[in-house]
């Protein structure tokens, strides 16, 4: 297994950021948080994190070749009580191979600590046992400690007491309570036929909350799903002629 490296753009102070970790799962919700977030908040790309067990490809974004796993960052937004607060995301349009997943916690965990960012917020969609009431998405939450757990009190999202999370989320989540750090994983019931734009527009009402000081409007997100869907898609489409050797193992997902 080759080495995780992260390589730096440019220096950024994210002290006391939010940061939002993003890869492909069911409904492709945080693939479409991210993607929106990215470019409706015009947060610029300051790092990547590079290995030999990525997919091959490059991202071109505005004419410029990036590794698939980016890091992005805003600037801090400060409010009249003094608090600052800043939203950094961790994301990737391919997923990545399981046997990567824990050497990646680490180096997403190692990154953040060494930086001072306030916690970490994993993103998942889950499949719905049940038809999907679209004006009442249910959400869950799993939390590494008690900061993290305060951090949420009182949120509109129910508590996944027992189960499983699995993937890079449930990585993070488990070595973040070994190390008494907090992430906070949030997940959304999708779609999992289809890109799911309503489900995205629930959990950045709820990152929206999160950072009362930075203005997350789900509300072009709605106007602008079917753009969004369809630039995803075709994201995804361009891996499907990997053959099964190279093909990424499933994607992360939870029970109840």
């Amino acid at each position: 297994m080759g080495d995780l490296k992260i390589y730096e753009y440019k220096k950024k102070d994210v002290s006391n950021a939010l940061v939002i970790v993003s890869f492909p799962t069911v409904g492709l919700i945080s693939t479409i948080v991210a993607n929106f977030l990215t470019s409706n908040m015009k947060l610029e790309r300051i790092a990547a994190i590079v290995s030999d067990d990525f997919y091959p490809a490059a991202i071109i974004q505005d004419g410029v070749p990036t590794p698939p796993v980016r890091i992005f960052a805003g600037d801090h937004v400060c409010g009249k009580d003094g608090e600052c607060e800043q939203i950094v995301v961790i994301t990737s349009e391919l997923p990545v191979k399981t046997t990567v997943f824990s050497q990646l916690a680490d180096k997403v965990l190692e990154w953040c600590k060494k930086r001072d960012c306030k916690v970490i917020v994993t993103l998942e969609g889950i499949n719905s046992q049940d038809p999907i009431d679209e004006d009442n998405i249910k959400v869950f939450h799993v939390f590494s400690n008690k900061k993290a757990g305060d951090y949420i009190k009182g949120f509109p999202t129910k508590a996944l007491d027992n189960g499983m999370v699995s993937g890079l989320s449930g990585l993070l989540l488990y070595k973040a309570n070994m190390q008494d750090y907090p992430v906070i994983s949030l997940l959304a019931e999708a779609h999992a036929e289809f890109p799911d734009s309503r489900s995205a527009a629930k959990v950045l009402t709820l990152l929206d909350k999160m950072v009362p000081q930075i203005k997350m409007d789900p509300e072009p997100l709605l106007k602008q799903a079917k753009v969004i869907e369809e630039q995803v898609k075709k994201a995804m489409a361009q891996i499907k002629p990997m053959s099964p050797k190279e093909l990424p193992e499933t994607l992360p997902g939870m029970y109840s």
